[in-house]
């Protein structure tokens, strides 16, 4: 083409990207916090910066996550599910070698984080807070360019500086913290202004992604602001959920189809956990003893106060863009990674070095609640009032777990703001949004891999005036807890903490809180739903309906039968979740079996727990092994020889002063001694032929044993 005719074309493109530059993205997640907890869902919560950003843009109803922290940080970050990020379920030990591509326990190479595709189009990208999608890759590596926080597991201490770091390695700390007054939500808001002076710097636009830990576990939050709120906690869930759904029914959140729901039931779990109201429903507020409720106080002032302090940076936020002149050119969006918590019980847990317990505070040592050196959680019935109306919570795909509020603010392309949007969306929506209102491209490959398709839809429709979308489907599976959504209609399922394990089915344009079950009267409506869910799970690879992977020989057991000398009876495949398996605590241990190895080499023959308490019994080259965890430390006794391939017996004893003897028939294969019994509760199943989830041992083969184990017989003493 002729240069003098590129001229005018290349002018008129200037003077179009001047006159609709395109906007800077800012997307805030927090952490935990239940759908009401906003003062602009309905809360108590003094959120007025939030409750701002509501009034001057929209407010999403049916905003759905991954319901929990780490597979619904891969869905925003990617647009994917999170099964098709590799991370199904959560983040760890990688089992794709027996569950299939969807449980790496990391983010794969077959997906593109919004920072590579922005990054990718000429954005700056920083990123401040928690990361949880595998610490393999830093957010750096992953398209951000300038990153503060931790890496690292789900939570961390928020009183010590030291587990926070700046990134790439090697970059100088802008800002320095006293050491008394490190308080890591405030640093990450004064980092997140930081990062908004250095792009008012350089070129636009810039993406921030702002994910906070709190209100997560362990609570953590300057007295001070604690203590504002212990007043209006001393009031109690009951009278604290009526007022909220008070407030969300005069807001117009709240629509006919709602309704005030009861307190949800405790996941059954064992005593110590449920605190003895496993598959009931929390206890009334009036029926919890005075030193109890002023204990269950703190703990949720607490929480109160991390999402105070959360609102009091985004305040500082929009300070800083406002005196740029940005904040009308600013995308901002804010969520929650799930429903709130119900870790553990009604009355919440406390932690010291590394054991869980549930501890009362009274006294003066209510003072020290949420301050450094202190590990608390909040309990299931407080985060019923933080789901307010909605049902269950984090880590089940009923409302109050898969549900959260959502804000988008945008002042220069939001038409008619202070509305609700009442259409279904999800975090997967992120990645096409900023695809779209940020001109960036989503390609095929990406540093020589195969990149999956973005599921989600662009929410800039909304932006635009649309009152509601077509209808869609959305699906979800997170550790067996199930669900699909499609147009009004949704099929939930809960998991094995659930005591109603079967589909249940809902309408939810008429039932907006799922308290109708219609699976009998619309049966045909729930198989075609299932129908629909089922090419899903096959389509993402959810084990065990991805076809490619071997069927998951594991039949799931609530109860077991003893012999007349008192032996757990067991065969090949059985797996007893820990709220139905017996208690190993400080117990001494009896194990026989019946085992023929075959051709086979390696594979866990029994095992009980996990990485912090646990035992495993099984063939490394052939050679009998029997490993435990006692708090964490690997003690193991290994035999010097490989077994023969027939039929033969194997048996393990544990002394109650801790001598352990591996034989097999008559004949001693090893021996030694342990410094103790077990003291912590089983995490994790009791497996024959396997190890399948926080394993013992880190395994060198595959843990599903592929030989026979003829018969399993287990005592406790």
């Amino acid at each position: 083409m002729n240069p003098i005719v590129l001229i005018p074309i290349y002018f008129l493109l200037c003077l179009s990207i001047y006159a609709n530059p395109r906007p800077n993205v800012i997307v805030v997640l927090v952490d935990d916090m239940g759908y009401s907890d906003l003062g602009s869902f309905g809360g108590e919560v003094k959120t007025p910066h939030l409750d701002r950003l509501a009034a001057n843009g929209l407010r999403f109803t049916q905003n759905y996550n991954s319901a929990r922290c780490c597979p619904s940080r891969a869905s925003l970050l990617t647009g994917l599910y999170s099964h098709q990020a590799g991370i199904a379920n959560f983040t760890g030990r990688d089992s794709t070698d027996r569950l299939g591509p969807a449980y790496l326990g990391k983010l794969n190479k077959q997906c593109m984080t919004l920072a590579e595709t922005l990054k990718s189009s000429g954005y700056q990208t920083y990123g401040v807070g928690k990361w949880h999608v595998g610490h393999e890759e830093s957010p750096t590596d992953r398209g951000f360019d300038e990153y503060y926080g931790y890496i690292r597991g789900h939570s961390t201490s928020q009183w010590k500086e030291g587990n926070y770091m700046r990134l790439p390695v090697g970059r100088t700390p802008e800002i320095k913290f006293e050491s008394d007054s490190f308080y890591a939500t405030d640093a990450f808001n004064e980092y997140a202004v930081e990062f908004l002076k250095q792009a008012r710097k350089k070129e636009p636009p810039f993406f921030l992604y702002l994910a906070h830990s709190s209100p997560h576990f362990p609570l953590h939050a300057p007295a001070k602001t604690r203590d504002r709120y212990l007043d209006t906690y001393r009031k109690g869930w009951d009278v604290l959920r009526k007022e909220r759904f008070e407030r969300q029914s005069s807001s117009g959140l709240v629509t006919d189809s709602w309704k005030f729901t009861g307190l949800s039931e405790v996941p059954v779990d064992v005593d110590a956990i449920a605190n003895h109201y496993a598959g009931k429903p929390n206890p009334d507020w009036k029926d919890v003893p005075e030193n109890r409720r002023e204990d269950l106080a703190y703990r949720m002032a607490t929480f109160a106060a991390m999402i105070d302090h959360v609102d009091q940076g985004i305040g500082k936020i929009i300070d800083q863009l406002e005196k740029g002149g940005d904040l009308a050119n600013t995308l901002i969006l804010f969520t929650s990674d799930n429903g709130a918590c119900y870790e553990w019980g009604p009355f919440g847990f406390d932690r010291s070095s590394r054991k869980c317990f549930t501890q009362l505070h009274e006294g003066d040592d209510l003072k020290e609640v949420g301050g450094p050196g202190t590990y608390h959680s909040v309990g299931s019935a407080w985060s019923c009032l933080s789901n307010t109306p909605l049902r269950m919570y984090k880590h089940f795909n009923h409302e109050g777990g898969n549900c959260s509020p959502l804000l988008a603010h945008w002042p220069k392309e939001i038409s008619k703001p202070n509305r609700w949007v009442r259409s279904p969306v999800h975090l997967i929506d992120v990645m096409p949004t900023l695809l779209e209102v940020g001109g960036a491209d989503y390609p095929k490959k990406f540093k020589d891999e195969e990149i999956i398709p973005v599921e989600g839809r662009s929410l800039v429709p909304f932006f635009e005036g649309a009152g509601k979308a077509s209808e869609r489907v959305l699906c979800f599976d997170h550790f067996d807890s199930s669900a699909i959504r499609k147009g009004d209609w949704k099929l939930v399922r809960g998991n094995n903490r659930y005591k109603k394990r079967t589909w249940e089915l809902y309408n939810l344009a008429e039932d907006r809180c799922e308290t109708k079950n219609l699976i009998e009267s619309s049966s045909d409506k729930a198989k075609e739903l299932e129908a629909e869910w089922l090419a899903w799970a096959k389509r993402v690879k959810v084990n065990p309906y991805y076809s490619h992977v071997q069927q998951n020989l594991a039949k799931e057991r609530t109860s077991l039968k003893k012999d007349a000398q008192g032996f757990y009876l067991l065969k090949q495949g059985d797996r007893v979740n820990r709220e139905h398996a017996p208690d190993f605590s400080q117990k001494a241990i009896e194990i026989h079996l019946a085992v023929t190895r075959g051709k086979e080499k390696g594979g866990v023959l029994i095992s009980h727990g996990g990485s912090r308490n646990g035992y495993s019994l099984y063939l490394e080259d052939g050679k009998p092994t029997f490993s435990c965890r006692l708090g964490g430390a690997l003690h193991t006794f290994r035999a010097t020889q490989a077994l023969p391939k027939d039929r033969i017996s194997l048996s393990v004893l544990v002394a109650a002063d801790g001598r352990v003897s591996l034989g097999m028939g008559d004949e001693v294969l090893a021996e030694g001694k342990v410094p103790g019994l077990f003291k912590g509760l089983p995490q994790d199943p009791l497996e024959v032929g396997n190890d399948s989830q926080s394993t013992v041992v880190s395994y060198s083969f595959s843990p599903r044993f592929k030989g026979k184990v003829h018969e399993a017989k287990l005592k406790l003493k």
